[in-house]
């Protein structure tokens, strides 16, 4: 009798184990991933995201959802950072540079280097070749994983006074820009003077007269019609933006690996989409700001080396300092 009952203790114990063990998800009740950013709609960052949530839940079948969160309605760009960091929140998108600042990884900021490139071409293939042979293990220890990284075009001043035509006249100016170390150095070293705030405050900024300028990328600028109160559009493309999209390493962990290989292979689709529809999307939101009354002007190759050579101690502080001049190198080379 004991030992019968014994064994019936041991089969529930079993049959409690095997239960436990199971994973969590099923038709009922998929894996969630939470993904929030700082995007408008309309914006090639807004719509990307949702390009992902579309394929992940068509390839699982329902498995796995994905539930965004655009608009900053989670806060903003530093506090999704953060908030991804603490697993509170599962996947943001920033630039590698913001990346950079929030999870004190100062290398991440090297694959967005000022004029490091003056196409999208040659910035879909750093963002393709480059970043995820390079950035998984500068972010190891970070407790964030690499998913996929979005081409946020190439970043121009919107200047409510004057247009920039040349590096001195740069000299003076007031402009607003990201909380961020790398941009506030950027435009130090052409000599502007700036003024940081988060992107949800950058309208009100220009418009009252607090900055002179913006600088953002071309579907950016349209997506906050900074046209509205901008008289000019200077084509820098001083900064080439690569959007990392990270995923909380815990939360990846939980995933079961079947579902993990699903949602890389979307990662990996999306981000060639996105890639691919970006240069088409900056120049209908050119052709907007054009529409609006700006003043649209091409920058002189001269001028824009200029401006480069401006920036020379940045590139020397990553390739000095943190030993990236071969990988810079690398970069550079890309056409």
């Amino acid at each position: 009798m004991k030992r019968n009952k014994r064994h019936l203790t041991f089969i529930i114990c079993l049959l409690l184990v095997v239960f436990f063990a199971v994973p969590s998800y099923s038709a009922d009740k998929p894996i969630a991933l939470e993904f929030g950013h700082i995007q408008n709609p309309g914006h090639a960052l807004y719509i990307a995201p949702e390009q992902f949530k579309k394929l992940v839940e068509e390839r699982s079948g329902g498995r796995v959802v994905v539930n965004i969160y655009p608009a900053s309605q989670l806060g903003s760009a530093r506090e999704m950072m953060e908030q991804v960091s603490m697993g509170t929140l599962d996947m943001t998108l920033a630039d590698a540079s913001d990346w950079a600042s929030a999870l004190n990884i100062p290398k991440l900021g090297v694959f967005n280097l000022p004029f490091l490139t003056d196409s999208l071409a040659s910035q879909g293939k750093i963002i393709e070749e480059i970043i995820p042979a390079e950035a998984p293990a500068m972010l190891e220890g970070s407790g964030l994983r690499l998913l996929m990284t979005y081409s946020n075009g190439l970043r121009h001043p919107l200047i409510k006074s004057k247009p920039i035509t040349r590096l001195e006249d740069i000299q003076g100016l007031k402009i607003r820009t990201p909380e961020t170390k790398l941009y506030v150095d950027i435009w130090n070293c052409l000599g502007a003077n700036t003024v940081t705030s988060a992107w949800s405050e950058a309208y009100t900024i220009l418009q009252q007269g607090v900055a002179d300028a913006v600088e953002a990328d071309d579907v950016g600028l349209v997506s906050m019609n900074f046209q509205e109160v901008g008289r000019y559009m200077s084509k820098l493309g001083y900064l080439p933006q690569a959007y990392m999209v990270l995923i909380n390493e815990n939360k990846w962990n939980s995933i079961p690996e079947d579902l993990q290989k699903i949602i890389t292979e979307c990662a990996l689709e999306n981000q060639k989409q996105q890639i691919a529809d970006r240069d088409a999307m900056g120049r209908d939101a050119e052709k907007t700001i054009e529409a609006a009354g700006v003043t649209i002007n091409e920058i002189a190759p001269e001028e824009r080396e200029r401006m480069r050579a401006a920036c020379q101690s940045i590139y020397d502080e990553y390739s000095k300092t943190y030993g990236l001049g071969e990988l810079i190198a690398k970069m550079e080379a890309i056409k």
